[in-house]
């Protein structure tokens, strides 16, 4: 026996002190989730969504104060946020000192066992890494629970009605009949009328026939109510799930997320003779050379061992698979399940036990590669389009990884291993240990007849091997009008954040109040800030649109951002968009257009990159104030946020097409050079593909001998695809124009860029590029940046500029030729003023 494995054993036997979470009773560090009104309306946690799950791990990651890894974070999450089964007792009010909450329900079971086959401990987890209403919905993401009471609003949140009034089923009840069947089989219950006959067969004058052993009993104390019973508490027709996140591929169950990856790090294969007393096990010999295997255990195996006990009994067809619903499909928050029977194995947690083995079925082979891997990129590349390291191994294939990474044959044998050692605490029968198999079996079969039915389920989209992945890099400022309802905005800017993919590597935004230009949100780039925003904070704003008054805010705000990219020596960053939602068409005097027409072609003169966008309700005319009216004004419509999400995307593709930005770090915003051109470094995905622009300001010459050279070399291996072109690039887009060349890491590939064949800079069109990875090895690519590279096998490349680059904008170019210009007047017309030719050329240069 090995060492880990002994350790293990002596863990299960002795009852680690350190796992909290196994004993029945509230956690310490979890009584704040559940000791104040506030925390525990799921009104106000956060969205229970793959965004939110993400963006809190990647919160605790990037803690300076954590020292663990892939393995110890892992596992320390789950003994610090995760206790399952947890209920409310109703009888009991909270009160200072006591909380009506234990883990009392059968989804404990197995969460306790998970625990002590995943020895560990969080005295090293840093606690304030997250704030609180962030530790309580990690806690409520990954802790299962079915809260099934009836809580009087089902008329609105339940999808069906049913005349059939259902009572709650505890984990212990048996078949009850007849006049009880409403009553709680888990404690003793007796009528008025059983109550009246044990007090009355205390009374010495019975006669012989009314003999009954009960009257032995001694007679009810005083303060007993006569008419005490113990009676279930309706049930809801559509019982709330907990542990549950909502992802693009149908709800998971979180847990077992987390769970499996922590088993498959920290392995445990312990026969089941170590787990059960001997009596448990030495009357059948088959027993004593069975094992366990922890990575199934918490996830697969633990809830079919659920149903093989609860169920078996019961019925020889078993009930798994219940489906449910959220209250938003926007900002998700309660799951509400489609029934209120056969809830030990729900459709969430089929899909979150199934994702949880095929990530532990890898995830030691990754670890191994990757040491510095991140438990947030192993979720971020799950659930998306490109999967983890291939595109096999992704949220949308799970019913087709399902044979690979479970074997009929092997499923059964650890779910009738994890039913045996579940079963002294699951059932209130005796099950012989050849019945308990059988029921293993069987569970087993329904869950592989199950899956391959899901036929709801999102496939996987076609990934054609030539596909790119463009993700969105913007800097987003957002100019909103709060005269929108809070909850019509925040569904709107929510679609919008999560596919504009805010995060430290792609995009970030700031949240800008439409009537004064008051920050709402400042800049930044975790989207759990929006999350937080609330309608008390929102309503605090002044409502309206001024575009003047907000115009004149945003151009110091961009001109800071100039300055600021000098300081910091940048050489290039995210595109640059300006969203204004308002909540009417325009309003304003022909004067104030003007105004801001003019404020608007003087910004884009200092600032190039800034492009101005219109998200707007209706048909409202905001194409005045863009350069493009028909792409660059998207309408809502006035219906639902279901029907806004076409329109929303439609705004994200015309944002894709905005270029990241190639800048000059001399420049600033006062375009007077200052210092060396800093170079610019980027990562791509394999497969990716990145866009830029570099705009005439840095590099607008007449002189072809003076031409700016770019040179882009690759870091890391693989080969990489560059393109040029003068006018826009984007996916899929074919002009003659374009110039493509395919590097490898050896070599560096240069551009050289002038505007010979322009009088004017206005005449002289930008430097278009896009750099592209084609990835076909099949090894992985490790990325030692891990702060920077969102994925661990993404592919490292340098920008350089010559020394020869500009600092060159309208006002500039036009004051060198107004300098000109001076001495020919000098010259030839002494009594001329330069105020009258000058104006002349202004005015010949803006029309």
């Amino acid at each position: 026996m090995n060492f880990a494995i002994l350790i293990a054993i002596i863990g299960v036997l002795c009852g680690v002190s350190a796992q909290e979470n196994a004993q029945r009773k509230l956690s310490n560090a979890l009584l704040e989730c559940y000791n104040t009104t506030e925390i525990l309306l799921k009104d106000n946690h956060l969205p229970h969504n793959m965004h939110a799950f993400i963006a809190i791990l990647r919160k605790i990651e990037d803690n300076p104060e954590l020292q663990m890894d892939l393995r110890q974070l892992s596992v320390a999450l789950l003994h610090r946020f995760r206790q399952s089964g947890i209920s409310e007792s109703p009888s009991i009010v909270n009160t200072p000192g006591i909380t009506p909450y234990a883990p009392n329900e059968f989804p404990f079971f197995v969460h306790s066992r998970t625990l002590k086959l995943i020895p560990g401990d969080v005295r090293y987890f840093p606690n304030s890494s997250i704030s609180l209403i962030e530790r309580c919905t990690l806690h409520s993401m990954i802790s299962n629970s079915i809260d099934p009471k009836e809580r009087g609003d089902e008329s609105v949140t339940c999808r069906f009605k049913s005349n059939e009034y259902r009572f709650a089923r505890s984990l212990q009840t048996a078949n009850v009949t007849g006049s009880s069947k409403h009553i709680n089989a888990d404690v003793e219950t007796l009528t008025p009328e059983e109550l009246d006959s044990i007090k009355n067969k205390n009374n010495p004058q019975l006669n012989d026939s009314s003999f009954d052993p009960n009257w032995f009993y001694p007679a009810l104390p005083p303060n007993h109510p006569k008419n005490a019973q113990i009676v279930s508490f309706p049930v809801s027709r559509c019982p709330l799930e907990s542990g549950v996140i909502n992802t693009e591929w149908k709800t998971v169950s979180g847990g077992p997320l987390i769970a499996g990856i922590a088993a498959a790090l920290q392995p445990q294969y312990v026969k089941i003779s170590d787990l059960l007393l001997k009596k448990d096990w030495q009357p059948s010999e088959s027993l004593s050379s069975m094992t366990l295997d922890n990575k199934w255990f918490a996830t697969i195996a633990g809830d079919l061992a659920e149903v093989a006990i609860l169920q078996g009994p019961q019925r020889d067809q078993y009930r798994i698979g219940e489906e449910g619903h959220w209250n938003s499909s926007v900002m998700p928050k309660s799951y509400f399940i489609d029934g209120n029977q056969d809830t030990e194995f729900t459709a969430a947690e089929i899909r979150g036990d199934l994702d949880g083995l095929i990530l532990a079925s890898e995830v030691d082979s990754w670890y191994k590669q990757v040491p510095t891997l991140k438990l947030s990129q192993i979720f971020d590349m799950y659930y998306s389009d490109r999967g983890v390291f291939n595109t096999s191994i992704r949220a949308c294939n799970r019913r087709g990884l399902l044979t690979a990474v479970a074997l009929n044959e092997t499923t059964s044998a650890q779910a009738y291993s994890a039913s045996v050692v579940l079963n002294e605490k699951l059932s209130k029968y005796y099950i012989a240990p050849e019945t308990l198999k059988r029921f293993a079996v069987q569970a087993t079969n329904d869950f592989f007849a199950f899956v391959p039915s899901m036929n709801n389920e999102p496939m996987c989209d076609y990934v054609d091997s030539r596909k790119r992945f463009d993700r969105l890099a913007t800097d987003l400022t957002i100019v909103i009008d709060t005269n929108w309802q809070f909850s019509t905005i925040q569904s709107i800017l929510a679609i919008l954040l999560e596919n504009c993919e805010i995060n430290k590597y792609n995009s970030n935004f700031t949240l800008i109040n439409g009537q004064n230009g008051e920050v709402m949100i400042n800049s930044t780039s975790n989207i759990l800030d929006f999350y937080n925003f609330n309608v008390t904070q929102y309503s605090s704003y002044r409502p309206g649109f001024d575009l003047t008054t907000a115009l004149a805010k945003l151009e110091p705000m961009q001109m800071q951002k100039l300055n600021r990219e000098r300081e910091l020596k940048i050489g290039g960053q995210r595109s640059d968009i300006l969203l204004f939602v308002p909540f009417t068409g325009p309003s304003m005097s022909d004067s104030d257009k003007q105004y801001c027409k003019d404020r608007i072609n003087k910004m884009s003169e200092d600032i190039p990159d800034a492009v101005i966008l219109f998200l707007v309700s209706g048909s409202n005319n905001w194409g005045d104030f863009t350069r493009d009216s028909q792409n660059d004004v998207v309408s809502i419509g006035g219906g639902s946020i279901r029907e806004a999400r076409g329109p929303i995307m439609t705004l994200i593709n015309r944002m894709k097409r905005v270029p990241r930005r190639l800048i000059n770090s001399q420049c600033g915003a006062n375009y007077e050079k200052t210092g060396t051109s800093a170079q610019y470094t980027n990562y791509l995905e394999p497969s990716g593909i990145n866009f830029y622009r570099l705009h005439p300001n840095y590099f607008y010459t007449n002189d072809d001998d003076d031409a700016l050279e770019i040179k882009i070399h690759p870091s890391t291996g693989g080969s990489f695809t560059i393109c040029e072109s003068r006018n826009p690039l984007h996916v899929n887009i074919t002009d003659a124009s374009i110039t493509c060349t395919k590097i490898d890491r050896a070599e560096t590939h240069t551009v050289r860029v002038s505007c010979a064949d322009a009088s004017f800079i206005g005449d002289c069109n930008p430097l278009y590029l896009s750099i592209a990875v084609n990835a076909t090895s099949t090894t992985i690519n490790r990325c030692t940046d891990s702060k920077y590279c969102r994925y661990p096998d993404a592919f490292k490349y340098t920008i350089s500029y010559g020394d020869n680059m500009k600092c060159t904008n309208s006002t500039s170019s036009i004051m060198a030729s107004l300098n000109i210009i001076y001495d020919w007047e000098l010259n030839l017309f002494p009594n001329l003023t330069l105020k009258v030719l000058s104006s002349c050329y202004i005015n010949h240069s803006v029309i």
